[in-house]
């Protein structure tokens, strides 16, 4: 499997995992307006623009020529592993945040 793909599919579903814990924390904003509440969507939305960047910017890297793809299929192990762990966290707690 092309790690980069992979990387790319993880970062995707942390996306949508972000999504569905911003919509879980915008419902408890609701009824509960408290610092930690605003905090808690501040947070996951920080999340959310962050796996937006790296899918991007490692769009970018990919598709930027054969000089730089060798650095770029040598760090994609290292990213699907970071997404990967990111995303079975992530869905962890919005089981957590949905009970």
């Amino acid at each position: 499997m092309d790690f980069m793909i992979g990387a790319a599919i993880a970062a995707l579903t942390n996306i949508g995992l972000l999504g569905g814990i911003i919509a879980t924390y915008i419902q408890n904003m609701r009824l509960l307006k408290s610092y930690f509440t605003y905090g808690l969507v501040i947070v996951a939305s920080l999340f959310m623009l962050q796996n937006i960047v790296i899918v991007v910017f490692w769009f970018n890297l990919y598709i930027a020529g054969p000089a730089i793809k060798n650095i770029v299929d040598a760090a994609s192990p290292y990213l699907f592993f970071i997404n990967l762990s990111q995303s079975v966290g992530l869905a962890i707690l919005l089981w957590i945040s949905r009970k």
